[in-house]
């Protein structure tokens, strides 16, 4: 959390040396999931911003759960210029997740870095609208069991701790610039 604050800090410094924008933007793809996003995209240099995100999901029901709370915090080379055109990334993610159905319940955190690739087009004077996906490798520590084990069986547990190549960044954002 510390270190988040501290990325947050230097890219609002950064900010007020630059002339440039910078943009919040919302996830619409995480928002149809329901998982609550924001970002801050800030400028710190001619083609560099930094970019710090933060998700959060707090369904729950019988059959379906998927309470995820995550932080992603990455920076952008730009083609041309920040905010327009084309983009290239690197990110860094930790998430703590609650996920599952009604067979198999997963309970764990997991720590990853990857790289993206964007583009953004300028709808208006402050609006824009992206859309970014990139692959990470995830640590993945957690917990397995079946919800719905029978009143005869113990339940099952099963800790697993693995690397995955996996999607990390799939984004369609619309972004106010100031």
């Amino acid at each position: 959390m510390k270190k988040i604050l501290f990325f947050l800090l230097l890219a609002l410094f950064a900010q007020a040396a630059s002339a440039q924008y910078s943009a919040v933007r919302i996830n619409a793809l995480a928002m149809a999931t329901g998982t609550l996003n924001a970002g801050i995209d800030v400028t710190v240099s001619g083609k560099w911003s930094v970019d710090v995100s933060g998700y959060w999901n707090p369904i729950s029901t019988d059959n379906l759960r998927m309470k995820v709370l995550g932080a992603v915090v990455g920076v952008r080379r730009w083609r041309f210029e920040p905010h327009v055109g084309l983009f290239w990334g690197l990110h860094s993610a930790l998430a703590q997740y609650r996920v599952g159905n009604g067979r198999k319940r997963y309970n764990g955190w997991t720590v990853g870095i990857g790289s993206s690739i964007g583009y953004s087009w300028l709808l208006a004077r402050r609006w824009n609208f992206s859309v970014e996906g990139g692959l990470a490798l995830h640590y993945m520590d957690d917990t397995r069991w079946n919800p719905r084990s029978s009143p005869t069986e113990d339940i099952h547990l099963r800790h697993c701790r693995r690397l995955v190549l996996a999607p990390a960044k799939l984004e369609a954002s619309f972004s106010y610039m100031f």
